[in-house]
This record gives C-alpha cells, sequence and structure tokens, in this order.
C-alpha cells in the first residue's frame, strides 16, 4: 500500500471525525460503560461534500458492535448520498484531541467501502505510522466482484 499525502480536504475531513469524537466520548465513570466508550469515530463526504460521521458501538455481546465506518455511509445514505469522495476513521482521543490517530478500515468495513466505489479515498495510516490515502479498492487488490 502506498498512500498519496494528505489534502487540505483530507485534513477536514479528519477535523470532522475528530469532532465526532468529542461529541462522542464516554469516559468510564460516566456509568455508561467498564471501560471509555466510542473507541473510535468515523466521517465520510459525499459527492457534493456534506459530511456524514458516526462512532463504533461497542456492545456487551461482541458480535452485535458495530465498527463507526458502515454507521458514517449508513447516515449518508438515509440523507440520499449515494456517491462518495472519501472516508476516514480515528481512534479515540480519549479527551485528548491531539492524540487523534487515523485507522485503517478493517476488512469488513475495506469490502463496504469498495461497495459504494471502488474509487473513494480511503484514509490509512501505514506499518510506518505513515498517513495519506488510497483508493478503496487498493486496500482489496484480490477482489474481483
Amino acid at each position: 500500500m502506498d498512500p498519496t499525502p494528505l489534502t487540505a480536504a483530507d485534513e477536514a475531513l479528519l477535523d470532522s471525525a475528530a469532532d465526532a469524537a468529542d461529541a462522542a466520548y464516554s469516559p468510564a465513570e460516566a456509568g455508561r460503560f467498564e471501560h471509555d466508550a466510542h473507541v473510535v469515530t468515523a466521517a465520510v463526504e459525499a459527492a457534493d461534500g456534506d459530511v456524514y460521521t458516526a462512532a463504533s458501538l461497542p456492545a456487551s455481546v461482541g458480535r452485535a458492535s458495530t465498527c463507526a465506518e458502515p454507521g458514517a455511509i449508513g447516515a449518508a445514505v438515509a440523507a440520499g448520498a449515494r456517491d462518495f469522495r472519501r472516508v476516514a476513521a480515528v481512534e479515540h482521543p480519549r479527551g485528548e484531541r491531539e492524540t487523534a490517530r487515523v485507522l485503517s478500515p478493517c476488512g469488513v468495513c475495506r469490502e463496504l467501502i469498495a461497495d459504494y466505489g471502488d474509487d473513494v479515498r480511503v484514509l490509512v495510516r501505514t506499518d510506518d505510522g505513515d498517513v495519506g490515502g488510497v483508493p478503496a479498492a487498493d486496500l482489496l487488490p484480490g477482489r474481483t466482484w
């Protein structure tokens, strides 16, 4: 994977994801969960420039938990968006915005994003810690469907 450098639009999307993290954060002392909750938030930019965000949903039964990217795409689709420019997910900063980190999507989310467009720009973090963007299709090199 060889991501291209972040653009100003990428940075703006990351800010949206971090804003969602600020809103979704639920520290353990709030009593909703045993540990800090909403550890990942995502933002998706539709072709018209509108941005939709969502938080991951932890659940007591792990299989019922959901990633943030499907939530953001679902919010966009519910609002009528069908074409997407870019998507980004960040690790929750746990109250310290400067520590928010880009996370590459899991395999299921890679499939979902690609279903909405092989050319959707996905912001990723490489094994070396570099951050940039790649087309969704690049995250699934063996995909033939």
